[in-house]
């Protein structure tokens, strides 16, 4: 009897070793974003914990291999607008698909990203989604996640005393990039898609830069930086106030909130000029 005890132990110790027993399911440990604000909103939660893909490249291309990364992924976030709808012909395997835009009331927008109180819900969302997939490490998540939040309160306590003061409560833009944002400070966009390809230091452009913001009483010209371009603000010899922003995080270098706040810092200093 105590032989065959050793014997069946044996076996089974074989089998585990062999690989013959029950397997245990080990959860990737990278996840990706679509685009590098969602990436760093993404960052700001997993911290060093698990390792974030960004799934394009500055100008919000898909990267070449963006579907072998997606492979690797135990998640994919998403904005789930339009600036990121190439991800859905490319939803395969077991890949987890959140959009964040499902964490907005409003749904889908074109520039949530760009927004803080937007951002804030996708973080909690990120987090929601974090913490079910890696239970081991809510706490972790848990408390970056209230950390991103005091960050992004902060400043957008600072950047309201900045936008208040300002002497226009709007500017001119092509599209709704920026609209999320400037709601949260109370400025309109006047969206006037004739202002792409437009040479903004031109006579011709004085002119109807003027006529678009006549009934605001603004000449500041909103627009995004191209690949490899810096972000900033100009005054053009014709009077148009240019604010050049980086609405991709082509320029982000360290964290989200740093990042968001300079850009949204810019646009204050030029709808103040």
């Amino acid at each position: 009897m105590k032989f065959r005890m050793i014997l069946a132990f044996t076996m089974v110790v074989t089998m585990v070793v062999s690989g013959c027993g029950p397997h245990t399911v080990v959860q990737p440990t990278i996840i990706s974003g679509t685009i590098k604000p969602v990436a760093l909103i993404a960052q700001a939660i997993a911290g060093t914990a698990l390792q974030v893909q960004i799934l394009t490249r500055d100008n919000g291309v898909p990267l070449q291999n963006v579907k072998e990364l997606m492979s690797r992924s135990a998640v994919v976030f998403r904005i789930g607008a339009s600036i990121d709808a190439w991800s859905a012909a490319m939803e395969q395997g077991s890949v987890r698909f959140v959009d964040l835009s499902a964490a907005l009331d409003k749904g889908a927008s074109g520039g949530s990203w760009l927004s803080f109180q937007d951002a804030s819900e996708m973080a909690r969302l990120v987090r929601d989604t974090l913490d079910a997939m890696y239970p081991e490490l809510k706490e972790q998540f848990d408390s970056r996640y209230a950390v991103f939040m005091n960050q992004c309160s902060q400043a957008d306590g600072r950047l309201n005393g900045q936008f208040w003061t300002a002497g226009t409560r709007a500017f001119v833009a092509a599209d709704t990039t920026w609209l999320s944002a400037a709601e949260d400070f109370g400025l309109r966009v006047l969206v006037q898609s004739d202002l792409k390809g437009l040479n903004l230091s031109g006579t011709d452009a004085a002119s109807r830069v003027a006529d678009w913001g006549s009934g605001e009483k603004t000449r500041v010209v909103v627009v995004n930086i191209v690949a490899g371009g810096s972000a900033g603000v100009s005054r053009q010899p014709n009077g148009i106030v240019v604010c050049s922003l980086d609405a991709l995080g082509a320029t982000a270098k360290g964290t989200f909130v740093p990042w968001l706040e300079a850009q949204l810092a810019l646009l204050a200093s030029a709808i103040g000029k």
